[in-house]
């Protein structure tokens, strides 16, 4: 089966902080390592987002060109992606050529089938600067929970999208001035005309979603979709390809959710096979999913089908649309935009690759926001990333190594039936745990793993066995480790490739299945876990 799983794209508005990489970019890897392992051809895309207004808003703050400073973010963000081992297939940015060109393409797709419509809209004004404010540069309050700091395209505070028409005692964000309205013409996605197609689409699909996903997708559609105007007043952005309308440039949130098909369309381009994208988003077999943070959740689940409806040629449809909530820091959701939270970097720097992705994997906001605490990372390190899944191993591997020298007993791995039965059932809980995007479920199984070995030498004692039984037992318990080995693999790559290096197995895993063959130890073991060389 192909697998598709487009992960939310990053503005690059500055470094990345824990909560971006909990909500979206960690689960997204996570499953992604597990499709592969599952024999599934996957395509897992995403990139930086370098249009709107948050870019020209954080680049003014730095006195910077708002393409210079968006270059530079990119740069940045992919390093620290890469060193967290997220597997991006294709990782870009929207200020590509084929990123620009294949938007254009989906508007002319949209404005030939008579989807796109001219209209005035109301528009944000500072009559101080003498201009129009797009979208974040209007500050007010917000009309869903009455918090003062809402801006003119989202609330922090409670996540509802807004217009800045919207909210309360609207002001200018750089000079505070009162901000009034003036009429401005714009183009508009008919999503009032597009929404029974969205509807139904909705309707047979979403039961597969998280239900808090489901409800407020079906909330919003009780509403009735408005059309919607995909057009600003900017001179940063994918210029809109119509005559007249050069001043004008397509409203960020049009621009970036094509950015899933652009991105895959330049994978392609670059492998040298410009046509195989469609593989994946023409082939009605192939699963399409994707991973975003809650705020998004309407340009997911409406907004993009509707795009892809509209554009007619019979694309891939959003399968499982997976939104998590919130990591906190003191009780309030971590925000680039208001420099508050942990910096992916500087929490790499503290603890490293593995403890990091093991402890957000551990709590992990899939059910609830979810308080974030350096200390909790630090228990869940000695208990589960060493306790569970690295120590295991190296304790057998070691008894092996002294005793055995490294061989298992041959005639205790053929009966030893029971125990592979066993091990090969919880790494299939662990896989559906995972497909399911159930990661905490998924790391209880994969402790499970590790601590049956635990409990059994603990019961056992085999270093005060005679060899004959020491050796059997110690046969039996290697196709936990086995299963071990693989189940971690998606959640902590390093420490589970060290720990089946241990049993002479390949660092990667084959497939999602426990070995046949007896594993042989073939040097003396060292602790398979240490600090990451990236610290």
């Amino acid at each position: 089966m192909r697998v598709f799983i487009g992960v939310a794209w990053s503005y690059a508005s500055g470094p990345r902080h824990l909560g971006h990489v909990a909500g979206a970019y960690l689960p997204a890897d996570i499953v992604a390592r597990y499709h592969r392992l599952a024999g599934d051809e996957v395509l897992m895309v995403s990139g930086s987002d370098q249009h709107g207004t948050p870019i020209t808003v954080a680049a003014e703050a730095a006195g910077e060109d708002p393409a210079a400073f968006a270059d530079r973010q990119h740069v940045g963000i992919e390093a620290s992606f890469a060193r967290l081992g997220i597997s991006f297939d294709h990782y870009t940015r929207t200020t590509s050529a084929t990123h620009h060109r294949v938007v254009q393409e989906v508007f002319r797709d949209l404005w030939d089938a008579g989807l796109i419509h001219e209209a005035a809209a109301e528009a944000a004004w500072c009559p101080v600067e003498g201009r129009s404010l797009p979208d974040r540069y209007v500050e007010g309050t917000c009309p869903a929970c009455g918090a003062p700091g809402a801006r003119g395209d989202q609330c922090d505070a409670c996540g509802v999208t807004l217009d800045p028409d919207e909210l309360g005692s609207p002001r200018c964000g750089r000079c505070g001035a009162e901000a009034t309205f003036v009429p401005l013409r714009q183009l508009f996605l008919d999503l009032d005309r597009l929404g029974p197609a969205v509807s139904s689409y909705v309707e047979a699909t979403s039961g597969r979603w998280r239900r808090f996903v489901a409800e407020e997708t079906r909330g919003i559609l009780a509403g009735g979709p408005r059309a919607r105007a995909i057009t600003r007043d900017l001179d940063w952005g994918v210029g809109v390809p119509l005559a007249g309308w050069e001043d004008r440039r397509l409203y960020v949130w049009f621009d970036a959710v094509i950015g899933y098909l652009s991105a895959s369309r330049e994978w392609a381009e670059g492998r040298g096979t410009p046509e195989a994208w469609r593989e994946w988003w023409e082939d009605p077999a192939a699963s399409h999913r994707y991973f975003i943070g809650k705020d998004n959740l309407f340009f997911h689940t409406i907004f993009w089908p509707a795009m892809l409806i509209g554009a007619g040629h019979g694309w891939r449809l959003p399968e499982d649309v997976v939104a998590n909530h919130y990591l906190t820091l003191g009780g309030e959701q971590m925000s680039a935009s208001r420099g508050h939270g942990f910096l992916l970097d500087d929490a790499l720097d503290a603890l490293g690759v593995d403890p990091l992705r093991h402890a957000l994997c551990a709590q992990n906001p899939e059910s609830s926001d979810t308080e974030f605490r350096y200390e909790q990372v630090t228990e869940a390190t000695r208990t589960g990333l060493l306790g569970a899944i690295a120590n295991p191993a190296f304790r057998v591997a070691t008894l092996l190594w002294r005793r055995f020298g490294g061989r298992a007993d041959p005639i205790a791995w053929t009966e030893a039936g029971r125990e592979r039965a066993e091990a090969a059932q919880l790494l299939e809980e662990a896989g559906r745990a995972i497909r399911a995007v159930e990661l905490r479920r998924a790391l209880d199984l994969v402790h499970r793993l590790g601590r049956t070995v635990n409990q059994t030498l603990a019961e056992v004692e085999p270093w005060n066995l005679p060899d004959p039984e020491a050796h059997r037992v110690l046969t039996q318990v290697l196709p936990y480790l086995d299963a071990l080995g693989t189940a971690a693999w998606p959640i902590v790559p390093g420490t589970a490739g060290r720990t089946r290096a241990l049993l002479g197995r390949p660092e990667a895993p084959r497939d999602w299945s426990v070995e046949e063959g007896a594993p042989v130890v073939t040097r003396a073991p060292e602790p398979p876990f240490r600090p990451d060389p990236d610290r």
